[in-house]
């Protein structure tokens, strides 16, 4: 099964519109992320701070990690035989930190809990120290905020769905 591009995808939501209806909402387009050789993405839905039925979030403006006790929800995608070297550290954005763990400039980590599905292609995800995993589609991976790095050394693109869970505020790394 081919994916469409990152930002191609339909999302849907079923909520409470503004004169309390329950219905399907009107949404804006999904904030997009394109990095030639290294990664593409798109958000499509985020809450700023705590969740709540007064608060369940809109469109990013921008392609973001959650920030404390917030969400993001996208697809992402790195393209085929792209290794990771090419990241520049300003790419990331403040939601990402460089960390160049085993000298490698790829590697970042974030202040949230990333929860992701592998739905095509496959990628390698490194951790300091030389470990590594290479996910393949129905892969489900749990990230905790720790450094790591994604290398896709193979001949297809690798699409996956993440969601973003932002930290609490209070609390402090461990």
């Amino acid at each position: 099964m081919t994916f469409p591009h990152p930002s191609k995808f339909n999302l849907v939501v079923a909520g409470t519109t503004d004169s309390g209806e329950t219905d399907f909402l009107e949404v804006g387009s999904p904030a997009v992320i394109d990095l030639p050789g290294v990664a593409s993405g798109a958000f499509y839905w985020a809450v700023e701070g705590e969740h709540s039925k007064d608060n369940i979030g809109k469109p990013p403006v921008r392609v973001e990690l959650a920030g404390p006790n917030g969400s993001t929800f996208g697809v992402s995608s790195f393209p085929a035989r792209s290794a990771g070297n090419n990241v520049d550290i300003d790419d990331l954005g403040p939601s990402m930190t460089g960390t160049g763990d085993d000298g490698d400039p790829a590697m970042h980590a974030s202040d949230t809990i990333d929860y992701e599905v592998v739905i095509s292609g496959k990628v390698d995800l490194e951790l300091p120290g030389g470990k590594k995993r290479t996910l393949v589609p129905g892969d489900l991976l749990v990230m905790a905020g720790v450094p790591h790095a994604w290398k896709n050394p193979y001949d297809e693109d690798c699409v996956y769905i993440v969601v973003t869970v932002g930290f609490n505020q209070g609390q402090s790394d461990a």
